[in-house]
């Protein structure tokens, strides 16, 4: 008797279980990001040893995520922004932080965050790519994105040259760790062979911007009378120049650094 009450309990709990689990998948399909993550939260407390964990672990992420980019829908009245969504993803990535789609999760968030204009926190996430999950395939397009973030927080404020040298550094590292980042998991290797062309076009433009830099306060010393502090600067182009040669060997001849080669003769 007390075999069969221990076989119809856990038939109860199977059948409860396979109810909440779809309870869930159908909330997700109606397109109800908001309940269906909080169904998987539940599944995921009250039956921990279930088949269908990993599976309801990558469904709490995923209907996180499309609560961020839709919002709550189907009540009337009822507006939830799309930090809800995010809120919900980082706090299912704090808890889940080791499963296989867990760096693919991050990186998402990191792009979600980067399109919506949110660059700060979009390069926190691509940073804890690469802090967490260093050795995912998802490390590769993390470390282009804070290469084009630094680049997008320099055009915001193009005075400041930090996120300049930011790009060079992310953009430099990048063409460095080429061969052992096509040694990552799948598709690395794609993503490397077929980001490698875009990152020497940004790093050159890079490079060309940071000169430019260096002339205009060649320029402004000269127009102030200090022609010894201008040469100076003049002659950091030059070096730089061959520096930036260094990595990419087809860096063109650049008009400022023409000019610097220009005033230096004239004041030979």
């Amino acid at each position: 008797m007390g075999a069969m009450k221990t076989l119809l309990l856990l038939l109860a709990q199977d059948l409860s279980e396979t109810a909440q689990f779809e309870r869930a998948g159908t909330f997700f399909k109606a397109g109800s990001y908001y309940e269906a993550y909080q169904e998987y939260e539940t599944f995921l407390l009250r039956f921990p040893q279930s088949d269908h964990i990993t599976a309801a672990k990558r469904m709490e992420m995923t209907s996180a995520l499309e609560l961020a980019r839709v919002g709550r829908k189907g009540f009337p009245g009822v507006f939830t922004s799309s930090r809800t969504g995010v809120d919900f993803l980082r706090d299912a990535l704090r808890r889940h932080p080791r499963e296989d789609f867990s760096a693919d999760f991050t990186q998402k968030l990191g792009m979600f965050l980067y399109e919506r204009g949110d660059i700060d926190h979009a390069v926190e996430e691509f940073s804890r790519v690469l802090e967490l999950y260093g050795d995912a395939a998802d490390a590769v397009l993390a470390l282009y994105m804070l290469g084009r973030s630094s680049e997008i927080r320099f055009e915001a404020v193009d005075y400041d040259m930090k996120p300049l040298k930011d790009a060079r550094r992310h953009y430099e590292r990048f063409l460095e760790e080429a061969d052992r980042m096509r040694r990552l998991p799948d598709p690395a290797r794609t993503w490397v062979d077929d980001l490698l062309p875009t990152v020497s076009e940004r790093l050159t433009r890079v490079y060309e911007r940071m000169l430019q830099k260096q002339l205009k306060t060649a320029e402004y010393y000269d127009w102030k009378g200090a022609s010894r502090s201008s040469t100076i600067y003049y002659r950091a182009i030059l070096k730089e120049e061959e520096a930036f040669r260094k990595v990419l060997r087809s860096f063109p001849d650049t008009p400022a650094s023409r000019k610097a080669r220009l005033r230096l003769a004239e004041r030979k």
